[in-house]
């Protein structure tokens, strides 16, 4: 498991969580392992989306062919919500608002600074010196 937890809004198409997935990474300096990459696209994804990748049999391709799997239903899912549109649909950009992100941890729903697992350094001498107690 990845660790990095990206979901997937109700009712948003493939394409855009897709897109604001790539984008947050590249804004954030992420480099992750294709692996981790499907693992944090199938974790993420709403059970529409899950459904989707569970009739294409997502689990059981290799890494590259996931990820054109990947890639096919983005561009597949593009391409029905433009043919559906009588307007514009800009095209992808990287969002103004960006998840927070915990360091420590790499999670996307909270801060560094509010993180349950966060010691101070005070704190970790205290916890050291406790643990030199028990030896």
């Amino acid at each position: 498991m990845s660790g990095f937890h990206f979901p997937q809004y109700e009712h948003e198409l493939f394409w855009r969580y897709y897109d604001h997935l790539h984008a947050f990474i590249a804004h954030c300096g992420y480099c992750l392992e294709k692996w981790k990459l499907l693992d944090t696209v199938y974790m993420g994804v709403n059970y529409e989306t899950r459904t989707l990748l569970e009739q294409g049999d997502f689990c059981a391709k290799t890494v590259d062919e996931a990820c054109d799997f990947l890639d096919w239903l983005a561009w597949d899912t593009y391409e029905f919500e433009t043919s559906c549109s009588n307007f514009y649909i800009p095209p992808p950009y990287i969002p103004a608002y960006v998840p927070p992100v915990c360091e420590i941890i790499h999670y996307s729903d909270h801060y560094s600074r509010c993180c349950p697992y966060y010691i101070s350094n005070e704190g970790f001498a205290r916890l050291s010196n406790m643990i030199e107690t028990m030896d």
